[in-house]
């Protein structure tokens, strides 16, 4: 036998994020709130009588369904299923006001607080960095950046790709995955349309993984972004971030003047920067860009090695990945070479599909896999003579 609700339960609006869309740009007329549901699922757009039934709950408070129509208690009664009330005494996603977009896209708006929100569940510290935020802080000109980028507390980091999995994203097969040169995991959108960067470490930094999280925690500040509060570097923290970003080697390419000339600027702009050059380990990176934004300062010792530079400034695969293979304590090593040259099912077919050769057959990937490895070995070791 069953029994009855307590009888001072009542409608609780709620969402894991939520925007006021009304008048902006990009939505229909009719569009109102931009809501995260409870539930697993993609983000809504509230219109008409539910817009207007949810948007007064948030106003004016849960009630009791003893006190609303009939009419009204079965629109809620679907809200419900949607994952946009519940009937309770309280909740820990319980909505309380609702704010226009910070961010100049809302669809990625909600990602922030998402991400927040799983993160937070699940017990993992976390921080935003790049993205609009260096907007928002003075610290860039472009409002938007097409994903979202998170670093997180680098014992979590697996916990946390898997914790958004059921939300729409699947983390992309990565060979380096298991070795300590895995410092990104990338989930690509299966319904968000924005892929998220998943940090346990950013490149450029002295300092190991723990470290380097805990004293950017020490640097950091919030910020509202539909309705969830969210951490970001510091101002002189997140210029430090930015400039390694500016400057950071990729392979095959050659750094250019304007690449330093930004970093320098961004360094030049939040009058601490040295300082948090210093405390979070990015001294030995950024020392030339430092000297020419702050003259006649001095930064202090490197103190180390900039993590993930030198594979990265190779200047072809072939050549960084033995740099990156070296770099690994022998165990690793072993395991990273046979998931390069003949890697899982998923790794084989991503790579296939990267190359421009999709095929359902992972044998067959394996195979055309190892047939351009060998063959950009062979260009490596014997680049054509330029005319």
């Amino acid at each position: 036998m069953s029994s009855a609700p307590p009888h001072d339960e009542r409608w609780i609006p709620v969402a894991l994020g939520a925007i006021d869309v009304r008048g902006s740009a990009g939505f229909a007329p009719e569009a109102e709130v931009l809501v995260i549901p409870v539930v697993p699922g993609p983000a809504l757009c509230l219109v008409g009588e539910g817009a207007a039934l949810w948007r007064e709950l948030v106003r004016d408070g849960p009630v009791l369904p003893d006190t609303v129509a009939p009419a009204r208690n079965a629109l809620l009664e679907h809200l419900r299923d949607d994952g946009l009330v519940v009937r309770a005494r309280e909740h820990p996603a319980a909505v309380t006001h609702l704010a226009a977009p910070a961010l100049s896209s809302p669809l990625h708006e909600l990602v922030y607080a998402l991400v927040q929100r799983v993160a937070d569940g699940a017990g993992i510290r976390c921080l935003f960095i790049k993205g609009p935020a260096l907007h928002l802080q003075g610290l860039r000109e472009r409002e938007h950046s097409g994903d979202v980028d998170v670093w997180c507390d680098p014992a979590r980091w697996d916990d946390l790709a898997e914790a958004l999995e059921p939300w729409g994203w699947i983390r992309q097969p990565d060979p380096w995955r298991g070795t300590s040169i895995h410092h990104t995991a990338t989930m690509t959108p299966t319904s968000w349309g924005c892929e998220i960067d998943i940090h346990r470490r950013f490149p450029g930094l002295t300092l190991d993984d723990d470290r380097a999280f805990e004293m950017l925690e020490k640097l950091s500040t919030t910020l509202d972004l539909a309705g969830t509060v969210v951490s970001i570097p510091r101002r002189d923290a997140h210029a430090v971030i930015s400039a390694l970003h500016a400057i950071r080697p990729a392979v095959g390419r050659t750094l250019t003047p304007h690449d330093h000339l930004l970093a320098q600027n961004t360094l030049a702009s939040a009058a601490a920067a040295v300082d948090a050059a210093r405390a979070l380990g990015a001294v030995a990176a950024l020392r030339a860009d430092l000297a020419v934004a702050f003259p006649g300062v001095d930064p202090g010792p490197d103190r180390g090695v900039p993590r993930d530079w030198f594979h990265r400034a190779q200047p072809d695969r072939p050549r960084a990945y033995l740099a990156a293979l070296r770099s690994l304590p022998p165990r690793e090593r072993v395991r990273a070479a046979r998931n390069l040259v003949w890697p899982p099912d998923d790794i084989a077919l991503a790579s296939a599909a990267r190359a421009g050769e999709p095929t359902t057959s992972a044998g067959r990937a394996r195979r055309r896999r190892l047939i351009r490895g060998v063959l950009s070995w062979i260009a490596a070791l014997h680049p054509k003579e330029r005319s």
